[in-house]
């Protein structure tokens, strides 16, 4: 029997799988969600980032077709990324976890921004296209990802728009391979953060179980009505909760 929390994890763990399958940010909610039910901060983020693992290889297979087409990024790319991802759960587990505490309402508040700021940034990166994409990712984009990367194993909300943000700048252009190579790269880093967390059991299992079995059904909702829900509201409720959520923990400190 769920008590009136798990509830809670439960239907933030549905909300989070169709939000992430129609505009992503699923985060913001399960992220409170934990916290409201118990957990401290770091094992909020770690259950997190367990449970809401297991839907994004389905992203990965969306786009197959197109990874042949960044194959060149993928290797370089994608040994920074699971570098990066365990470097960052490592931060977060072994550094003071009052750092987090006091990181996490700026964390949230910078990703919302990103979260809300991803149809312009989107729109920029299409306005500054160039003739010719290079043919492998530079020192910059490798250490652009790096960054990306171990913020993506630390904490990880917004890292989808920060990678395509970064992937513009370092000169990928088509929309469809930035999200390709967007997608691979979240994958690795979030399996190496992933792994760190289960091996080292720092996250909390029955509360990990319940997210995921309310984030499965989210998924296939979430992509069943993404044409038919506006993505311009479900960002509009997300980046209100994420912004109250920031507001609430400055607040507290």
């Amino acid at each position: 029997m769920l008590t009136a929390p798990e509830w809670i994890v439960l239907l933030s763990g549905l909300l989070a799988g169709a939000i992430n399958a129609i505009a992503g940010g699923g985060t913001m909610l399960t992220f409170p969600a934990l916290l409201a039910a118990g957990l401290p901060p770091v094992l909020a983020n770690t259950t997190s980032t367990v449970a809401l693992y297991f839907g994004m290889p389905g992203s990965v297979w969306a786009f197959r077709k197109r990874l042949k087409e960044v194959k060149h990024w993928i290797l370089p790319l994608g040994i920074v990324s699971l570098i990066g991802g365990l470097l960052g759960a490592a931060l977060l587990l072994y550094l003071p976890e009052s750092v987090f505490e006091r990181s996490v309402p700026w964390l949230i508040l910078g990703a919302t921004l990103l979260f809300l700021l991803n149809e312009p940034i989107k729109r920029w990166a299409g306005d500054h296209a160039n003739s010719r994409e290079p043919e492998k990712p530079t020192r910059l984009g490798i250490a652009f990802q790096s960054g990306v990367a171990i913020y993506g194993g630390y904490f990880g909300a917004g890292i989808g728009i920060m990678m395509l943000a970064g992937l513009s700048v370092i000169g990928l252009r088509d929309v469809h391979r930035m999200n390709a190579l967007k997608n691979v790269l979240g994958l690795l880093c979030n399996t190496a953060a992933m792994v760190f967390f289960l091996l080292s059991g720092s996250f909390d299992g029955r509360l990990a179980l319940i997210l995921l079995a309310g984030s499965v059904p989210g998924y296939f909702l979430g992509g069943h009505f993404s044409q038919k829900i506006p993505a311009k509201a479900v960002r509009a409720i997300v980046g209100l909760v994420g912004v109250s959520i920031a507001a609430h923990l400055l607040f507290k400190s």
